[in-house]
């Protein structure tokens, strides 16, 4: 009994000088944090990510909270997805990504809104971008989400334009919503409202890039994709294709 105890006094004290010799070696300065590489799609220096994550330089890399790191990121606003690992030796990667303008809505002030359906503060060199309109937005405040599934729509709408068509994507100006099924795009520079169902954006879409592709948008006030045939209301009067 007493040789098993003395067996067992040893292993403990085996495994507890070899967890002391790992931490030893952790705190090399070999492992110091000199390095921080910063990918993804943020424009943050990264004296400002070492502020909010907490991480040190000269520290070594094994001793910093990446969990803690990750979780301050993610509280900045317009994060929308980060993570932070050990590289080599001495340094340590952050991949952060950001939410980016896709269209534009009225919140009392034009604002933009994210993929994600977040809200952005407008920005100078932000693109030209359609304006989702029809819908209450007068709510929110910038970095908030909309739960509205209409902003999936415009989303839906204006993915299908850039996918057939850089042209109708660059002449896009409004899309909107009203009370009914319908979704009303319109396109400068005349104006041109197109009408097409929810349930039909896709075919809708394509269908309208051939009329365009054909001239038929040049003169035209209306286009009702809505119910199959194309009921077209032009300048020289109403027609059917």
């Amino acid at each position: 009994m007493l040789k098993i105890f003395l067996k067992l006094v040893v292993l403990i004290l085996s495994v507890a000088g070899g967890r002391l010799a790992y931490d030893k070696v952790l705190d090399l300065p070999l492992f110091d944090l000199e390095t921080v590489t910063v990918a993804g799609n943020s424009a943050m220096p990264v004296d400002s990510i070492l502020t909010i994550t907490g991480l040190e330089r000269g520290k070594s890399i094994y001793k910093q909270d990446l969990k803690y790191a990750v979780s301050n990121l993610m509280r900045q606003p317009g994060v929308i997805e980060c993570s932070i690992r050990r590289g080599r030796v001495s340094s340590i990667e952050v991949d952060v990504k950001v939410a980016e303008p896709a269209l534009l809505v009225n919140g009392g002030e034009l604002c933009a809104l994210s993929r994600e359906g977040m809200i952005l503060p407008m920005r100078s060199d932000m693109p030209v971008l359609p304006l989702v309109s029809g819908r209450r937005f007068a709510h929110v405040r910038n970095f908030d989400r909309v739960k509205d599934p209409d902003v999936a729509y415009a989303l839906g709408v204006y993915d299908a334009l850039i996918a057939v068509s850089p042209g109708l994507t660059a002449r896009l100006s409004e899309i909107n919503f009203r009370g009914d099924k319908a979704i009303r795009l319109y396109f400068s520079p005349a104006g041109t409202m197109v009408l097409l169902n929810k349930s039909d954006i896709q075919d809708s879409i394509k269908r309208l890039a051939a009329l365009e592709k054909s001239g038929m948008m040049a003169d035209t006030v209306v286009l009702d994709l809505r119910f199959g045939p194309v009921m077209i209301e032009s300048n020289a009067g109403e027609g059917v294709l």
